[in-house]
This record gives C-alpha cells, structure tokens and sequence, in this order.
C-alpha cells in the first residue's frame, strides 16, 4: 500500500494520530478548516497535550515538518493530490440537550466526495452514532463523487479507541475494531491500520464497528456513576471512599472506579447520546440514562458540600471568594471540553459566588482564571481541587495557602494537599469537608 495518508481532523485526537502515521514512516497530509490551527500547526506549534516517549507532541511535530513527512493544509484538495487513504476525525458534537450536530462530519464527507479518486479509502475514525456511515456519510459520499461506494471507492469504519495525554501509544498499540461496507472495504482499512498499530486487527461488520466505541465509553460512564453513588454511601457512614474501593478492588473480579468532581472530555459524556440517537423512540435505556444524570449532576453535588463547609463556619456561599486547582477535563490534561471544573466554575458563579481558578496548562480563556496560585487562593473562603497535575509539584503551596481566608473550607477528596494542610503553620485556617 501507497506510504502516504490524509487525517482530515487535527484536533486532540487528528493531530496525535497523524504524528503517530509519521513515526511508522508514512507522509502524512493533515486537513483541518480552521486556518489559525493550520497556521500555528505550520510553525511547529500546538497546545495538544501529548508525548511520544517522553518527547513532547510539539516536538515530534517540528522534526516530522522540518522532515517535510507532514504537511497541514486547509485544503482537502492537497489531500487527494498526495494521497490515496484519508483518515477522518472530526467530531460530532453535542449539544446542551443531549441533540447530535452532524454539520462537521456532514462538511467533511461532502469535501471528499468532491476529490476522492477510484480505488480511494475513506476510513472514518470518529466516534459516531451507530448507523450514521450508512445512513449519512455513505450517501454523501456517493452522491457528491458521483461513484459507486464499495466498487469504485472503499468505505470503512474503526473508532479510535485512545485516551488523551497516551494517544500516541496507544494509536500504536492498542487493538483495533473495523468493519467495512464490504469485505475488500474491511481488508484495505485492516492493511493500512496494521501498518500502525502492533495490536490485533478485528474484523466485524460495519455497524458492530461503529457500536463498540460508544459501548465502551457508556460502560466507563455507568462505572464512574457507581463510584459517584459509593461516595454518597460512604460519606453516609463516614467512611473514606477512596479506602473502601482500596479494600473492595482486592477482590479479583471487583474493579471499581474512583469518584471525582464528575466526568469530561468528548467521549464518555457523549456516549449515552449516541446510543439513544440511533434508537428514535423505540426503545429507551433507563439504566443508561440514569448513569449520565448521576454523573451530570456530580458538580452540583460539590457546590453543595462547599455550600455546607461554609455554613458551618458561618459564611455564605453567595459573596464569598471560591478558589479552584484545576480546570483541564481530568488529571494532567488541558482540554477543557465538557470539563466538569468548568460546570463547577459556572455553577458557583450562578450562585452567586466569586471564583477564581488557577491551571497551569490550560491557556487564559475564562474570565475567573489567575496567573499564578497564590493570586487565586489569596483571601478565598473556600479551596477546591478539581483536577490535580503533576506540575502543580513545582509550585510553593505552602506560601499560597498561607494567603487564604481564616475558617477557609478545603474541598480535597483525594487529599493532594493533605501534607500542606498538616503543616503546623497553616492547619488552625482550615476545614476539610471531604
């Protein structure tokens, strides 16, 4: 097969995969619409949060253009001179009520269809509602190419299956799920994704293809609402969660989850929506649904439990000052789509309170984010640790923390600022409510 291929998609999930296609030695033709994206990508710059064996995502990208193997573009037109597969990641986002917008997928399979040549592969990768190849990208694709899919042109699917800050890895490692609208569909995406990854290549139908993705994050999402409920359970008993799920996960088929602030990033808040997408209303997945509203609902159970904390000192939570660490959608991440520190950010502010935020690693975007830590946590009345990374190691807590609020209610489940808070110095200041 021809060494070269377009990822139509350069965002968290496009850009790693095709700095991955390059270490196997492929050219690489990356398509993105946004041209400030394809400008920076062009000067050897992201914010894309990846490492290649320790080597940063940013770096992998200026030797793989300073090699000419990578070449970002906003036309797809340049794809189909250089390539003969194309890759797709792009989104399908979802909106505030749980509703598919198709439009970007849509966009780029009526871009293809325009220059996609005979013998061509379109393999989608991006995670989708099941049925959607057949029923929107396929026709699309057809009628704007003016060939016949399967006989003139190749259709596939397979989901990426990665999670952020080890994409590179495991785009490369991990085992792969494929179906093909026909059988010589399926065998040219398995010959060009074996080509990356040294895991197995799994042949199923298409529509299995498109199911497993979303099967899997909805799994994680049921599991994560579970740890949300043992957390209520154990705060119920005073017990400490995080050593109940310790004890129970000794058990060799018991594998429970941690709780958190709740649940981000684009896939797992999503999942439930794809599945009832392709269900109409004929059928209803109660348990499903329930999971998503529990894990939903997770920040607004922490504005409850700070709103608790301050009145058992006698604050209020409407005026007080309300710092937060972290604001990336998990641990050692930037990306803040669907970032449950986010919801909480806004959710605290509609009740009146007055946030600041500090993230390292996310650039200045919201109005309630500091520089620096001790301009977020000076004067607070109430600390949260969101999400917690590993560069908030370098950074002087104690001096920070010395600036907060007396009777300052500390919202920590996992205790990362527990030694800081035993400190003789500090400890009369506080009071833990988790």
């Amino acid at each position: 097969m021809n060494r070269s291929v377009s990822v139509i998609g350069l965002g968290y999930i496009g850009l790693p995969l095709a700095m991955s296609l390059c270490e196997k030695g492929f050219y690489v033709v990356g398509v993105d619409v946004d041209t400030k994206k394809v400008e920076m990508l062009q000067k050897g710059i992201t914010h894309v949060m990846e490492d290649c064996d320790g080597v940063p995502l940013q770096d992998v990208l200026r030797k793989h253009l300073q090699e000419r193997a990578f070449h970002p573009t906003t036309r797809v037109a340049v794809a189909a001179w250089e390539t003969s597969a194309y890759i797709v990641t792009v989104g399908v986002p979802v909106n505030r009520d749980g509703e598919l917008d198709t439009r970007p997928l849509t966009a780029a399979m009526e871009q293809l269809g325009r220059v996609i040549k005979p013998n061509d592969l379109v393999l989608i990768r991006s995670t989708v509602s099941p049925g959607m190849v057949e029923e929107l990208c396929i026709p699309i694709l057809e009628q704007t190419s003016r060939m016949s899919p399967g006989e003139d042109f190749h259709v596939a699917y397979a989901a990426e299956r990665v999670a952020e800050g080890r994409a590179m890895r495991e785009f490369q490692t991990l085992d792969v799920v494929v179906g093909g609208l026909t059988e010589r569909c399926a065998v040219k995406a398995a010959e060009l994704l074996g080509q990356l990854t040294s895991g197995k290549i799994h042949v199923t139908d298409l529509r299995t293809a498109q199911a497993v993705k979303v099967v899997e994050n909805v799994q994680r999402d049921l599991n994560i609402a579970l740890a949300h409920e043992l957390s209520r359970f154990a705060e119920f008993h005073n017990i400490d969660v995080y050593e109940l799920i310790r004890m129970a996960n000794t058990h060799p088929r018991v594998q429970l989850l941690q709780p958190g602030i709740g649940v981000g990033g684009f896939c797992i808040p999503n999942a439930y929506h794809y599945m009832r997408h392709s269900l109409g209303s004929e059928l209803s997945l109660p348990l499903l649904q329930l999971a998503r509203h529990i894990n939903q609902d997770a920040p607004a159970r922490v504005v409850e439990a700070v709103e608790q904390g301050l009145r058992s000192v006698g604050k209020p939570l409407s005026g007080t000052v309300v710092a937060i660490l972290g604001l990336g959608m998990k641990d050692n991440s930037n990306d803040v789509r669907e970032s449950p520190a986010v919801v909480l950010a806004d959710l605290l502010r509609d009740r009146g309170a007055v946030v600041r935020a500090y993230d390292p690693l996310v650039p200045l975007q919201f109005p309630f984010q500091t520089k620096t830590l001790k301009e977020c946590l000076y004067q607070c009345d109430a600390l949260v640790v969101a999400t917690w990374h590993d560069v908030f190691a370098e950074e002087d807590f104690p001096a920070a923390l010395s600036v907060r609020a007396h009777g300052c209610v500390v919202y920590d489940r996992k205790r990362h600022l527990q030694p800081y808070l035993e400190s003789s110095q500090i400890d009369d200041k506080d009071v833990v409510t988790a």
